[in-house]
């Protein structure tokens, strides 16, 4: 007999364990299995999943891997099902009302007639199929947002058009995390892409973020993701990752890069892909090309690129005479590090955002470390590398000395960095407030401008008030 492609299931949810139960099946990373609360995909077609409520409600979270849990079970149960009837059934239909979705499939269609890809970024490459895209992240991991240390992790990825068959996932495309596209949700861990998916037009994809840097003085930044945050539309997850929260908002990936294997682990059984991907590991340009990044899951490449361009051709252009005004001169040495409550002090390697912005602004960065991850310094060293330098970057993320004498009445050992008696401090928190850590890393031309208006006054003459950072005076 042939099968059905739509198949109704009614069913109580109080036999099916949670997620944190010891008899319950760990979701496989490759095979989300149900998107949404209302179906799941198979070979032969689609089954939606009816459910009914508990007549004795467990607590919310309780509830809401009994829903997953069940889901699966009924699609797994189904499928087999209709692989045993012996018809190969009709290609995969897109759900109806599904916006982007492929409603008959054609194998000789390519459904990316427009196609982006990384010219300045290291930590990602994609490569194109009709209907599918293979995307490969790698990421300095950090064991913990702002800890020191980290790991390389290689990640690969199959972004199928939704509605379209699945590739094998075989040979290079083994254990790949298979994310259906254009996805219409997402949560963002610490990758820190709001001011990629805001200019792409997506804020409204935004259901789940780590912390909450986007206050008064950020919101004109990001009008719409700040609009959704105060009408309580994004759950806070947090660095420390709200699990019950991550299982609520259900977004269709989560992007991070900091964590161990047990909190990745964790989400992976709520049936969440993770994205590893992270900007702050890049050129100022690499970092800006997270909206291209962003935009393979979305299928937005036009739009991306369209706000890439132009940023692009205006850093070239101020790179350009950086490299003209510095050639043949002594370049200037800018510190770059925080001074901990325990008196060691953070600094970052050199392949990590701030050194590498420090040399595209003409300047060399100090110390100079390799690796692309965050480090630690005894105070002592740090004093004696600083020594020789003309400024210093204070990396301290909430600044509370106004000035150099403030710095140095707090600790007297810092008079011996030269850069808080001349009044060539600066950190993070400027005139947009954290927005160093939002558009910053994608607004390079003019996060780079800061810096040359920083570094070399004398070459733009503009007298433009410094956006990103802020200058800390002597006195």
């Amino acid at each position: 007999m042939p099968c059905p492609t739509w198949v109704a299931v009614m069913a109580s949810v109080t036999a099916v364990p949670s997620a944190s139960h010891p008899r319950a099946p760990a979701a496989r990373r490759n095979n989300r299995g149900v998107k949404g609360a209302t179906r799941c995909r198979v070979d032969a077609g689609l089954i939606t999943v009816v459910m009914f409520k508990d007549a004795n409600p467990a607590p919310a979270g309780v509830q809401q891997q009994r829903r997953k849990w069940m889901k699966r079970l009924f699609c797994a149960l189904l499928a087999a099902g209709l692989t045993a009837c012996g018809a190969a059934g009709p290609p995969p239909r897109a759900a109806p009302g599904r916006p982007g979705c492929v409603t008959e499939f054609s194998a000789e269609k390519n459904y990316f007639p427009h196609q982006v890809k990384a010219e300045y970024a290291k930590g990602w490459q994609v490569r194109y199929e009709r209907s599918y895209k293979v995307l490969k992240t790698t990421v300095q991991a950090a064991g913990g947002h702002a800890k020191a240390g980290s790991r390389e992790i290689d990640s690969t990825y199959v972004l199928l058009q939704c509605g379209a068959p699945r590739p094998e996932l075989t040979g290079e495309l083994a254990g790949a995390t298979v994310i259906e596209v254009p996805v219409r949700t997402m949560a963002d861990g610490g990758s820190v892409l709001y001011a990629s998916l805001e200019k792409l037009g997506k804020a409204d994809a935004l259901v789940g973020y780590a912390e909450p840097f986007i206050g008064d003085v950020e919101a004109p930044y990001l009008p719409k993701i700040a609009e959704r945050i105060k009408a309580g539309k994004v759950a806070e997850i947090g660095y420390e990752v709200n699990y019950e929260a991550l299982a609520d908002a259900d977004p269709d990936f989560y992007t991070n890069y900091a964590g161990d294997d047990q909190t990745f682990s964790k989400i992976e059984e709520l049936g969440i892909p993770i994205v590893f991907y992270f900007p702050y590991s890049e050129t100022p340009l690499g970092a800006a090309e997270q909206i291209k990044f962003l935009s393979l899951f979305f299928n937005a490449e036009q739009r991306a690129q369209q706000v890439f361009d132009p940023i692009e051709e205006r850093y070239l252009k101020l790179r350009a005479q950086i490299d003209a005004h510095v050639a043949g001169q002594k370049k200037p040495k800018v510190l770059i590090g925080t001074v901990g409550e325990s008196g060691s002090v953070t600094t970052r390697q050199r392949e990590r955002f701030e050194p590498q912005l420090i040399r595209e602004a003409g300047a060399e960065p100090v110390p100079d470390l390799p690796g692309g991850g965050i480090a630690t310094l005894s105070l002592e060293k740090f004093l004696d590398a600083g020594a020789d330098t003309d400024y210093w970057m204070d990396l301290v993320f909430f600044p509370k000395h106004k000035t150099g004498a403030d710095y140095i009445a707090g600790d007297d050992r810092l008079a011996r960095l030269p850069a808080l008696e001349n009044g060539r401090t600066f950190h993070r928190v400027g005139a947009r407030g954290a927005d160093y850590f939002l558009n910053g890393a994608l607004e390079a031309d003019l996060i780079l401008r800061d810096m040359v208006n920083l570094l070399h006054p004398e070459l733009l003459k503009s007298g433009d008030e410094l956006q990103f950072v802020k200058h800390v005076p002597a006195e």
